[in-house]
């Protein structure tokens, strides 16, 4: 496998993948957290179990060359409902998975498959190299596609009976349910300020905005995009600021249950939506939750692994977690 002037030895090296809500990524890297490549491709939100089988194969193949041989393990790092002892992915809200078994996986490439939640992969990865270093308690949250976590406590990594012990998104936030979220349930916190949340978020509050914006048009005549709740923002369009404080509003009040859950020390937010805009979804969420917490409030900063977390956490797992 050519890395230009790396000349790398492949026997210490290690595949993870990151399986969202609209991407699969797989990337090569180390044990000290390297990543020295990576492929990126599109989720296919009608694919069957075969089709995704053979893409995350086609990934495996297209990230690791010619060396296949030499990688010591892989790492699947998926959003979703898991049962991690049966190496399956059970029910994935974003897309058409559905108790899709990782196990063929394995056997064709005859290398060991580690599974575990995404949100779990990206703790693991903040609390080994990023921002947890140091620390025993700290949380992870992901608010991209969709919302996920992980959650660190007295420096043990929570998985669960089935590898489920951090759906953070689908923690209920809103009593009445207003909002329905993707995987059935109302009121999650997902449902409401995720980037499939978001235009949800829009098109509620637009009924009882006072005011004409164009913003708030587009809300009304249809389906927004998340970007644009920010770019409008940006612009200083009055309702995409009343969604972002709104939106804001939320993301605190769950963080402040999650902090009188947990008791952490640190909360690392990441995802695509929270790093592309960190002034609207990270910068306001001290004050807020320290207002809202019963618990001394832990300090909340940015992933400085960015997007990289779980495709890190999910290197990391293939030697660091038994189970």
């Amino acid at each position: 496998m050519d890395h230009g002037s790396q000349g790398c030895d492949l026997m210490s090296y290690f595949i993870g993948m990151d399986m969202g809500g609209t991407w699969i990524r797989a990337a090569i890297g180390t044990e000290e957290g390297t990543i020295l490549k990576k492929v990126t491709a599109p989720v296919d939100p009608l694919a069957d179990n075969t089709s995704i089988l053979k893409q995350l194969e086609k990934l495996i193949i297209e990230v690791s060359g010619e060396s296949l041989q030499e990688i010591k393990g892989i790492g699947i790092a998926a959003a979703g409902k898991l049962d991690i002892k049966k190496s399956t992915i059970v029910f994935s809200p974003h897309t058409s998975i559905r108790s899709l078994s990782l196990e063929p996986l394995q056997e064709r490439l005859k290398k060991p498959v580690t599974l575990l939640n995404d949100g779990v992969a990206a703790a693991l990865a903040e609390w080994r190299l990023g921002a947890g270093m140091g620390h025993d308690n700290i949380i992870y949250v992901g608010i991209g596609t969709g919302i996920g976590g992980g959650i660190v406590v007295d420096g043990h990594l929570l998985m669960g009976k089935e590898g489920n012990a951090h759906e953070i998104g689908h923690m209920i936030i809103d009593a009445g349910g207003a909002i329905e979220c993707d995987c059935g349930g109302r009121g999650h916190w997902e449902a409401y300020t995720s980037g499939s949340g978001l235009p949800r978020l829009s098109r509620l509050l637009a009924q009882s905005f006072v005011g004409r914006t164009q913003f708030l048009d587009r809300s009304l005549r249809g389906r927004v995009e998340a970007r644009e709740v920010f770019d409008y923002a940006r612009n200083g369009d009055k309702f995409a600021l009343c969604v972002v404080r709104e939106a804001t509003r939320l993301n605190a009040i769950a963080m402040a249950n999650l902090v009188n859950l947990y008791d952490p020390s640190l909360i690392s937010v990441g995802g695509g939506v929270a790093i592309k805009n960190v002034e609207f979804v990270v910068s306001p969420l001290q004050s807020y939750v320290e207002r809202f917490s019963f618990n001394s409030p832990p300090k909340i900063v940015p992933s400085p692994l960015g997007e990289d977390a779980p495709l890190l956490g999910a290197i990391l797992s293939t030697f660091v977690i038994q189970f």
